[in-house]
Parts: C-alpha cells; sequence; structure tokens
C-alpha cells in the first residue's frame, strides 16, 4: 500500500481469540533454572488466630502461618516471655466472595457476591520481624501496624498479597481478527507480534457465576522497537463478550468445570455446588502509531467501545475508525510527571542510577496503562543518553523469556506474570502498584546515595517539593493523573500541571548537566582516519582524566557510567557528526549555564554561541517557551566540529532553531508572539508540511525556525531590539 504523508494512527486492530490460536502453555519456553512455574492458588477467603500454647487447633481447611519468609517463628507474640504464642491462619477456596483487603489487629474487607470477575483479591498471607532484617516480600503490602501486644519481645507486621483472583480459565495465544487498513504500508507492515502485545496475559476462555457484574474495559500501552530502533507505540483496551457454549469442546468443558452441566444455546451452564455459570472471553482493539498520543488514543478507543455496544447508529463504527485515521489533527503530548508520582523521589531517583548504570530493570503493574508511560519518561530522563539495549514496556507473557537475556533491558509486564514464575536472581524489580524496589543483596548499596552529593541533593529537594504539589492536587484515587487531568489543569497550589511538568524536566535536565560537567574537556581530537582503533571509545575520550577530575567518593558511580554502551555511544556521537548533534549542543548549552549562572537553570531556553546576552531578552520570560515540547533541542548556525573534539564555531549571525515534536505547537507559537509582541502577523497555511509565519522587518533581524517530525517549517523573523540582543 502506498504511503500518502503522515498519519495520527498507522493501523486499527481487533485481537482474541481465534480458530488457530494455540494453549499460551506450549508457547512459553523458559531455558534457564530461575524461572519456577507454579498455578495461580485459590483466593483467600477467611483468615483466623489459634492459641496454641492454650491448645487450640488449626480450624479444619484452614493452613497455619508457621513461620516467616526466612523461616523465624510466625508467633505474633514473638519472643515475649509470658504471653501465649499466637498464629495466624488462613482458608482458601472459591466457594464463597474472597478478601480484598487486610486491616490492622487483623481486620478484613470481603468482595461482594456480584463483584466483577477481573477484580483484585488477597491471595497469600505472610508475617514479617522487621527487627531481624526481614522486609515484606515482592509484590507484598505491608499492614503498618505491629500484632506483637506483650510488652516484651520483636515488633511483627502483616504482610498480604492482592492479585487477579480468576478460576475456570483457559489461556491461548492471541491472534488478529481484523484490521485496517487491510494492506500494509510500503514503509511500515504491520508486525505479525501486534495481538501478543494487545493480550499480553493471553486470550481467554472463563467460566463466570452468572450474577458477576462485566469489568470495567482496561487500558493499556506498549512499545514495538524496529531493527533501525524506530519506536512504534501502541495503546489498546481491552474488554470482555460472551462465548457461546457450543463452540466449547469436551476437553474445554472440563477444564472450565462446566463439563456434564446442562446446558442450552442461550441459557447459562449450572450445577448445584456452583450455581448458574456464564462463560466469555476477552478481545482488545488497538491502534499502532509512531506518536505517542496515548491520552487521545484512550478517549478514541472508549468511544469505540461503547459505539459498539449500544445503537443502532446512523453511521457504521468503520467510518469513525476510517476519519480518526485520516482526518484527525495532531493532539498534544503526554508528560512524563507519572515517573515521579508513581514512584515517589527516592524510588524514581534509585531507577535513574539503574537506568544510568545499564542495569536489567522489570517493572511490573496491575494497571497496565502505567508501565509504558513510567518506562517512556525514564528513557527520556536519562538524556544525552539514549537507551541502547533491549526496551520492552509491556512485556506479553509469551515473550518473557527475554528476562533470562544476557544483557540490560527495560522491560515492563503485568503483576500476574508474578503468580506463575519467579524471576532470574539478577533482575532488579520494581513493583509500581507498592512502590517498592526489589534486588539482591549484591546490589543492595545501588542506591541514590551513591550519586554526587550536590546534583542529588538539589534533585532530591527539586523533586521532593514537587511530588508534594502532585499529591495535592491529585484528584483520582489511583493515582492516573494523566488520565484525569490535562495541562491546563491548575493545582492547588495554583501552579499549572504544564507548568509543574517542565520544572520536573528542568530538574533531571540539570542533574545530567552536573554529573556530566566538563566531559567535553577530555574529548580527543581525531587525528587520523577512521579505522577500528581510530573509532574505539578510548581512543576518543581521556577516561582516566575524566574520572580523576571527578570526587574520589563517587568513583563507584562514575565507574559504572562510563562502561555503558549508553556511554561509549555518547563519547561517538559527541566526536562524529550524527543525528544527535542538535540535541548534544542543547546540552552543551545547559552544561555551560549550569557552571555561569546561578540557579534556577532556565528550561529549554534559547542561548546563542557568541556573544553572551547584554540582557535578559522577552524572549526568555515568553510562554513561547513554555508551549513547547519538552524534546525542544537547539541547533546553530555554524556547524559542529569533529576535528576540534566537538567543539563549535562562532559566526558573524546567529539563527536559532527549535524542533518540535509536534506540528500542534505551531498554532501556540502564532498566538504568543502576537500577544508578546503585538506584532500582526501573516500567516500562509496549506497543511502541516508547508507553513509559514512571517513578521515584519527591522534594520536587524534574528530568524527562528520552528521544525515538526513532518518536516513542517515555521520562520520567523524577531526585531532586535524587542528582543535586547546584541549581534556581532
Amino acid at each position: 500500500m502506498e504511503d500518502k504523508g503522515p498519519r495520527v494512527a498507522d493501523y486499527f486492530v481487533l485481537a482474541g481469540l481465534t480458530d488457530s490460536s494455540t494453549p499460551l502453555e506450549q508457547e512459553i519456553h523458559f531455558h534457564d533454572v530461575c524461572h519456577k512455574t507454579a498455578k495461580p492458588k485459590p483466593p483467600i477467603t477467611d483468615v483466623a488466630v489459634v492459641m496454641r500454647s492454650l491448645g487450640e487447633e488449626v480450624p479444619p481447611g484452614y493452613t497455619c502461618v508457621d513461620s516467616t519468609p526466612s523461616g523465624l517463628s510466625a508467633d505474633l507474640n514473638n519472643g515475649s516471655l509470658m504471653a501465649p504464642q499466637i498464629f495466624l491462619c488462613y482458608r482458601r477456596g472459591r466457594d464463597k466472595p474472597p478478601l480484598t483487603d487486610l486491616g490492622i489487629y487483623v481486620t478484613y474487607r470481603r468482595a461482594t457476591e456480584s463483584q466483577t470477575y477481573a477484580a483484585l483479591a488477597v491471595t497469600d498471607i505472610c508475617v514479617i520481624i522487621p527487627g531481624k532484617g526481614e522486609t515484606p516480600p515482592h509484590t507484598f503490602c505491608k499492614v503498618d501496624k505491629n500484632l506483637n501486644s506483650s510488652m516484651w519481645g520483636s515488633s511483627v507486621y502483616l504482610c498480604y498479597k492482592k492479585s487477579v483472583a480468576k478460576t475456570n480459565t483457559i489461556a491461548y495465544k492471541a491472534g488478529l481478527f481484523s484490521r485496517y487498513p487491510e494492506e500494509d504500508y510500503e514503509s511500515f507492515p504491520l508486525p505479525e507480534s501486534v495481538p501478543l502485545f494487545c493480550l499480553p496475559m493471553g486470550a481467554t476462555i472463563e467460566a463466570w457465576p452468572a450474577q458477576t457484574k462485566y469489568s470495567l474495559p482496561v487500558f493499556s500501552t506498549f512499545v514495538l522497537t524496529g531493527s533501525s530502533g524506530e519506536k512504534v507505540y501502541g495503546a489498546a483496551i481491552q474488554f470482555y463478550e460472551l462465548y457461546s457454549q457450543d463452540c466449547l469442546t469436551d476437553q474445554q468443558r472440563s477444564q472450565l468445570g462446566l463439563k456434564g452441566l446442562d446446558h442450552g444455546p442461550s441459557s447459562p451452564a449450572s450445577s448445584p455446588a456452583l450455581g448458574p455459570r456464564a462463560v466469555h472471553t476477552n478481545k482488545c482493539i488497538c491502534l499502532l502509531s509512531h506518536w505517542p498520543f496515548f491520552d487521545a488514543f484512550r478517549k478514541f478507543l472508549t468511544f469505540l467501545y461503547r459505539y459498539s455496544i449500544s445503537g443502532p447508529h446512523a453511521l457504521p463504527i468503520e467510518k469513525h475508525i476510517s476519519h480518526f485515521m485520516h482526518k484527525v489533527p495532531f493532539p498534544s503530548s503526554q508528560r512524563p510527571r507519572i515517573l515521579v508520582q508513581n514512584l515517589g523521589p527516592e524510588n524514581a531517583i534509585t531507577l535513574l542510577v539503574f537506568a544510568v548504570t545499564e542495569h536489567k530493570i522489570l517493572v511490573h503493574s496491575l494497571r497496565p496503562a502505567v508501565l509504558t508511560s513510567v518506562t517512556e519518561a525514564l528513557v527520556a530522563m536519562i538524556f544525552p543518553f539514549h537507551w541502547q539495549c533491549p526496551y520492552i514496556p509491556l512485556c506479553p507473557l509469551a515473550l518473557a523469556g527475554v528476562l533470562s537475556a544476557p544483557c540490560p533491558f527495560i522491560v515492563g509486564v503485568d503483576s500476574r506474570y508474578f503468580d506463575l514464575y519467579d524471576p532470574p536472581l539478577d533482575v532488579s524489580c520494581v513493583d509500581l502498584d507498592t512502590n517498592t524496589i526489589s534486588h539482591n543483596e549484591d546490589k543492595r548499596t545501588l542506591t541514590w546515595k551513591i550519586l554526587p552529593k550536590k546534583a542529588c541533593k538539589n534533585l532530591m529537594n527539586v523533586l521532593n517539593n514537587l511530588y508534594q504539589e502532585l499529591v495535592d492536587g491529585q484528584q483520582r484515587p489511583d493515582g492516573l493523573l494523566e488520565l484525569s487531568m490535562n495541562d491546563c489543569t491548575e493545582l492547588a497550589c495554583g501552579k499549572s500541571l504544564h507548568s509543574l511538568e517542565m520544572e520536573i524536566q528542568e530538574a533531571f535536565l540539570r542533574f545530567m548537566a552536573a554529573i556530566l560537567k566538563g566531559y567535553r574537556s577530555y574529548l580527543r581530537p581525531i587525528t587520523q582516519a577512521p579505522s577500528e582503533k581510530a573509532t574505539d571509545a578510548s581512543s576518543l575520550f581521556d577516561l582516566q582524566g575524566f574520572l580523576k577530575s571527578r570526587d574520589r567518593s563517587h568513583q563507584k558511580f562514575y565507574s559504572l557510567m562510563t562502561k555503558t554502551q549508553m556511554f561509549i555511544r555518547f563519547i561517538e556521537e559527541c566526536s562524529f557528526v550524527s543525528d544527535k548533534d542538535a540535541s548534544l549542543a542543547f546540552f552543551d548549552d545547559c552544561v555551560d549555564k549550569l557552571c555561569l549562572l546561578p540557579p534556577p537553570l532556565p528550561s529549554f531556553s534559547p542561548s546563542f554561541s557568541s556573544p553572551p546576552l547584554l540582557s535578559a531578552p522577552p524572549l526568555l520570560s515568553s510562554p513561547l517557551l513554555s508551549s513547547l515540547p519538552p524534546c525542544c533541542v537547539q541547533l546553530y548556525s555554524s556547524e559542529r566540529s569533529a576535528d576540534k573534539g566537538g567543539k563549535r564555531n562562532t559566526g558573524q549571525s546567529t539563527s536559532l532553531f527549535f524542533s518540535a515534536t509536534f506540528p500542534s505547537v505551531i498554532n501556540t507559537v502564532k498566538h504568543d508572539i502576537s500577544n508578546q509582541y503585538m506584532w500582526p502577523l501573516s500567516i500562509s497555511e496549506t497543511d502541516f508540511s508547508n507553513i509559514s509565519v512571517a513578521l515584519p522587518d527591522s534594520e536587524t533581524d534574528i530568524r527562528v525556525s520552528i521544525c515538526g517530525p513532518l518536516s513542517d517549517v515555521v520562520n520567523m523573523t524577531f526585531s532586535n531590539q524587542y528582543l535586547g540582543l546584541c549581534l556581532m
């Protein structure tokens, strides 16, 4: 199929259970001893306590928690002298609604009879003694109340795990139902693995109690990375539909617990023990795009789902899909504030350490919508570095073997993965639901505390303040601020969400500029023709000199960072002409500002190679800058010279270039210039690839070009007398 210009979305996909789908367990193959397979456990329906020292026995059907995770006695009065021995017991089952929460003094909340089938329930319980070095097991929540009621002894705490407590479920490899367009684009064929990412836990057939409510559609996002490093973003909504029991085989009926039950074509199967049962299957609608417009995609997919279950309608649903993919203009970008919001300042900086030092990072959550947002924010905050290793923000269960790869990676999975498998021991697990990071003992020291103290302290202080403002302004109980608020939303502190977002980006940018300060002084000039030896990183950069220039107490961090593929690639990009020249010039300018100017560092503000500003021009404080996307970069009129260690030459004239991610920023720029300087604009506009804006000329002018991803350019001429610049 011929490409006809840029598109908001490339493909629309419907995925689910097809005739060719095979059982998911046949598709999963782990070739390491770290992955231990297990079956999902029934949820916990009851808890009780027994006093064994008084002769009480564990009730029939209950399991007693005799020991802690490390093998210590799980006596709730552990270490006390005269207090009775009290132990916690629990019962598993599916004969009654499960427990959904545990509280202090072993109180609990039980699910209702009509609770949705995909709701969370308590699936495991344990007891820990922090005073003896124990911490909550991975994916467990801690009830912050000491259960030891005696005067003496160790503090004892209850921990519990929540997961989706499903039963009578058969999982299959997801397949492709339909797609639009039906033919592949020449420049971007539809990847065959898309259905796996749409339904990462597989396409399922499930038997529900007849009175069970339908669960709300679940939104998720994922990223596919091509062989050339190009990213393709996916946004998907998963929902359930009735599945005809006439299509079930005898084996499937047996697995679902329906074998031998009376049933009709339209009536649910039933039995005295289980009651009426209805069979459902999950499906997924998905949009693939080269642009991360997740919020816009979520709204459109939600509209399609509601449209499909209502009606009748005058227009077919295919008309809406075609219009969205070919006629809708580009929306605004999604912001990476979710990184700080979901993890908190300390864990967010610790995750930054893992990324900058290239470790194996496994991010997981029971909310698939946040996985891509957090991982995308993480790889954006390590600028000027670019992640070079495997990157799968939402990994299907069938592809989870990547966790055994012998190289660093950033992978996101549904937390239900841990109900089935234990990950390799060398993987650092980041739980977005409990805000905890789990790793081996040999990585315990790999935290934010190994970072350079001054730079880390400044970053921590800024993030603590901004995190508190986010918490105060949060409007949703689930923490998904980006799904309920837009950039114009005003927080409780009176600050706009866009302004707070820019401050978060500035804080990370200032940190990266601080830890790499002075790096360009150690770039070595290229003195011979390119060869394997001449292009080696050791020939391009004085590593020992750079390390000696850093504080000795931070040598561990710098030693780990300089050994990464990211850092080596960064040095190569600094030494040779590359497609990253624009962003590197911008970063160099930020480093220069950090050395010369007192804080705060202006976020993504224009700068000039020569000479310095005489006074702060109106452009620096103009809303024009805050209107630009966070990835805006600067180019200089002179080219960066490779044979001089990548230093810039200065010219007689200065041109500023802003590379904007989205063409929609153009309208904001026009409006901002008109309001800021009250100049009439002469505009000619046909489409996104041909836009020009002209301002009145004066004696000395500066040309500003704003370039989007579609090669659209906006040329603006600013009068020197209004900008307050001095040009040579």
